[in-house]
């Protein structure tokens, strides 16, 4: 009896190791089609803390991911905004700008129109938005930093544009004798050329004189208001020459020689029958070559300076406006504003950096700049350019004279986009190097984020070919014991016997 007592106690003994192999063997099915140790936290034992805190620092490293991500696709747009501006410029100085470009009457109307499309498409790459701000308004990102080319060079009623605003400059320039704000007397065999004012921002400025000729003295410029003089005690020898310096407006000089000859002709002065009548001449000629030169480089000279004020105007730096009228006898400046002349621009202006006008966070303690402005440095020099010829007059009375005016004023845009491209070069490597940064910032959370991942798996995740061998062997183990409780719940007395 004992002995089937002790049977009666495997039996009892089995069915609880039954119960408990058939536990592991869910958990081993359960972790085989999960690949997890287990379905909550709780399954995980003393590995819940790490699982948890591994956890947490993933889902910070997605953040900044996302964040990285974003960064990299602003750059990006304003990279390729910036690309397909210079690009522009590029083709504009082929196309338009060409010198093989025919500067007749239809030909500099066809110039005309298209730098007013040209500039349109440059300042749609300026208004270039990433589907929620506009990218390159600095900090104001919910309306479109420049306004459109035709508001821009035509202007609005009782706001000057810039086509006005060149010629009010001009305008004072020039002056009201034509000369440039310059004054021109002779005194018996001296002749001299002065400056109305030497604080006068206008017109031509007095450089330097210098003759090729001991016969033709000259001296100067000196005194209040500068003047040269030029001095025919003598008659001058025949092909002797003298040239003047003069500084124009946008800060280039021109150099205007004159030559003493038997004959007339443009930069010449007939040597006369005396001394008297040379000086005569020479008051002739200068005058014709004075008057020429504001014409064609003063003028021209004179839009590119008001261009680029225009262009650096913005709503918290409107453009100063000549004091006048009259404008021809101005002396100075008066503050511009919004209610009379148009600013181009409606973006952040200030002194700091525009890159600086907008931060991401794409790590702990770790920010990039994506800022930009329309009105940079490189952007406002490429459109006072572009848009000069679309906005000055040339003569509508002398062909010949529109002509060169017209050679002058593209050679002075080309010029100015030159010297854009340069700048827009230097915004270019800024954003360039921005964005490579967080390209690096991006390795480097991937790189992580594999890390973290690799660690999550060893304290989450079951090895595959492990679990399926301990599910095969739990399958074993409770065929086996089924088997055995078979046999001893068939035991009996007889069997036992």
């Amino acid at each position: 009896m004992t002995t089937i007592g002790s049977g009666n106690g495997w039996i009892g003994y089995t069915s609880s190791s039954i119960g408990q192999v058939r536990n592991d063997l869910d958990q081993a099915s359960l972790q085989l089609s999960s690949g997890k140790r287990a379905n909550s936290y709780a399954g995980l034992g003393h590995d819940v803390s790490r699982s948890l805190d591994l956890r947490s620092r993933l889902s910070t490293l997605e953040v900044y991911e996302n964040a990285t991500a974003l960064a990299n696709t602003s750059l990006g747009i304003v990279n390729n905004a910036v690309s397909s501006f210079s690009q522009s410029l590029g083709q504009i100085e082929t196309n338009a700008l060409s010198f093989t470009n025919p500067p007749s009457a239809s030909g500099r109307k066809s110039t005309e129109a298209s730098l007013r499309s040209q500039l349109d498409l440059l300042l749609s790459y300026l208004n270039t938005d990433d589907g929620s701000i506009h990218l390159f308004g600095g900090q104001k990102g919910d309306s479109q930093p420049a306004l459109d080319s035709t508001t821009i060079i035509d202007g609005l009623p009782g706001k000057a544009g810039l086509k006005q605003y060149i010629a009010e400059r001009q305008s004072a320039d020039l002056g009201s004798n034509g000369l440039g704000r310059l004054t021109l007397n002779n005194t018996g065999t001296v002749v001299t050329l002065s400056q109305e004012s030497a604080s006068l921002p206008f017109g031509f400025t007095l450089k330097s004189i210098s003759s090729a000729s001991n016969q033709i003295p000259v001296s100067g410029p000196s005194g209040t208001p500068p003047t040269l003089s030029v001095t025919l005690t003598n008659q001058p020898p025949a092909d002797s020459t003298f040239s003047i310096t003069l500084d124009l407006p946008d800060g280039t000089t021109m150099d205007m020689t004159l030559k003493a000859t038997s004959t007339s002709g443009e930069n010449q002065f007939v040597i006369g029958a005396t001394p008297a009548d040379t000086v005569g001449n020479l008051v002739t000629a200068l005058n014709a070559s004075l008057t020429n030169a504001a014409k064609i480089q003063l003028s021209s000279a004179s839009a590119v300076k008001a261009s680029q004020d225009f262009f650096a105007g913005s709503t918290t730096n409107p453009p100063q406006r000549i004091a006048g009228p009259n404008f021809a006898t101005a002396t100075g400046f008066t503050p511009g504003s919004a209610t009379d002349t148009i600013l181009w621009y409606q973006g952040t202006d200030d002194a700091n950096d525009p890159r600086n006008d907008r931060y991401m966070q794409i790590g702990n303690g770790l920010t990039v700049a994506t800022g930009a402005r329309a009105n940079e440095k490189g952007f406002r020099e490429a459109l006072s350019s572009v848009a000069l010829l679309a906005s000055t007059a040339l003569s509508s009375t002398d062909e010949n004279l529109a002509v060169k005016q017209f050679n002058d004023l593209r050679d002075r845009s080309r010029a100015g986009i030159t010297s854009a491209k340069t700048d827009i070069q230097a915004t270019t490597i800024s954003i360039a190097t921005n964005q490579k940064s967080v390209k690096t910032v991006a390795d480097d959370q991937t790189a992580l984020k594999n890390v973290i991942s690799i660690a999550i798996s060893q304290v989450e995740d079951v090895p595959i070919e492990e679990t399926a061998a301990t599910l095969t062997s739990l399958q074993t183990r409770l065929q086996a014991m089924y088997q055995l409780t078979a046999k001893l719940s068939s035991l009996n007395l007889a069997n036992f016997l």
